[in-house]
């Protein structure tokens, strides 16, 4: 009985090698050919569906924080900018100086006041300004200081 399943598996194995019509050339996979399954794994960048940051908003803006920006870093200047610019629309406050540590994770805001506020008014003038520069940068941990 061994043998005869043995024998009778070799036998196909055989007839299943020297087939005649198995044309792998033809009917093999190649990847460069295909057009309907798209390669996320290769290099290039797909003209449909661009850079591998724009197609998922989790990942990291690499390209900076401006369009005309292509470096591999972010741009604190214009995020220098856009927190002066908050900082001078509001009406209890003026900027004074505006920087961000060696670490690039912590934005300082010195501001002069404009008006006149008494303590109640004042922290809440500072907590709108707050939540006003941490929508409009929230990388940053923003720390506010009084002149």
């Amino acid at each position: 009985m061994k043998k005869w399943l043995f024998g009778s598996l070799f036998a196909v194995l055989m007839l299943t090698g020297c087939m005649k019509g198995n044309d792998t050339t033809n009917t093999a996979y190649d990847i460069r050919k295909d057009n309907v399954n798209p390669n996320f794994m290769s290099n290039r960048v797909n003209r449909h569906m661009g850079p591998m940051s724009d197609q998922n908003p989790n990942f990291l803006n690499l390209r900076g924080t401006s369009q005309n920006d292509a470096s591999n870093r972010n741009n604190t200047g214009r995020d220098i900018d856009i927190a002066r610019d908050i900082v001078n629309g509001t009406d209890d406050f003026r900027s004074d100086s505006i920087w961000i540590n060696n670490a690039g994770d912590q934005m300082t805001v010195k501001v002069d006041r404009r008006s006149q506020l008494n303590g109640a008014q004042r922290d809440k003038a500072i907590d709108r300004l707050h939540k006003k520069l941490q929508s409009a940068l929230p990388r940053y941990t923003i720390d506010i200081r009084e002149r």
